[in-house]
């Protein structure tokens, strides 16, 4: 059986106890993992530990092994996702799992129509964590992606790490997009139907954002998803040591 990699900011170089942050141990509930579970830990740098899981609670706690490098480290890539209407969501979560995204933050901008109150959040994410997994199963994946949110986005803007490469594409961007270099994390933002608002995009350059473009068209949510995501694979492996 495939173990459940999950994501760990801090793996002790010589193994220990980890506590898991809010979101990965929202999922291991999901999940319906327990105490005693073998997993996989992953740092997003390359680095991957065994590990038990200790004890469940407001947060999860597993004692890791020594880590050890996964191979050639690859960045970790987040997709920001403006919250889009009916079905098309699952379908994003779907194609973006298949395309290798760790995590999928979703947004509430102001063009977003779908308004999502505490309880049909849960729900939903659950949901979205389900078509994850299976998409993960069905690709081969080893790591199942984190699905968070939604949040306003500003609070996401506030959440991006320093150091991290951050691109927002738009419809009527000029751009074509350039990876640039090997960082630890890409995060790749997507709007909504009708795309972003001029503020939006004032707010996004602001946060060190560069405005991109992968098509010369107007693109589908979903289809722009599937579009961003091939692009920035393609950019990480043509980076890859051969």
């Amino acid at each position: 059986m495939t173990l459940r990699r999950l994501y760990a900011a801090d793996l002790p170089s010589q193994g220990g106890a980890v506590t898991l942050g809010e979101a990965e141990s929202h999922h291991v509930r999901v999940l319906r993992l327990r105490p005693g579970d073998v997993v996989e830990l992953f740092d997003g740098r390359g680095r991957l530990s065994s590990a038990t899981i200790e004890s469940i609670g407001e947060r999860v706690v597993c004692k890791a092994e020594a880590p050890s490098m996964d191979g050639v480290p690859r960045p970790r890539i987040v997709l920001m996702l403006a919250l889009p209407k009916g079905s098309t969501l699952d379908d994003c979560v779907r194609m973006a799992t298949e395309l290798g995204v760790d995590e999928v933050a979703l947004m509430h901008t102001e063009r977003t129509v779908p308004r999502w109150n505490a309880a049909r959040a849960e729900a939903r994410i659950n949901r979205l964590t389900r078509i994850a997994a299976e998409a993960s199963t069905q690709c081969e994946r080893s790591d199942v992606p984190i699905v968070r949110g939604p949040m306003p986005l500003d609070a996401w803007l506030e959440a991006v790490p320093k150091g991290a490469h951050r691109v927002v594409f738009g419809a009527r961007a000029q751009e074509p997009y350039d990876l640039g270099g090997t960082p630890e994390q890409v995060w790749c933002a997507v709007g909504p139907e009708g795309g972003f608002s001029a503020d939006e995009l004032s707010s996004f350059r602001a946060a060190g954002f560069t405005l991109a473009t992968v098509a010369p068209s107007i693109l589908r949510v979903d289809t722009a998803v599937a579009a961003v995501l091939a692009v920035i694979q393609d950019r990480i492996l043509r980076l890859q040591p051969r």
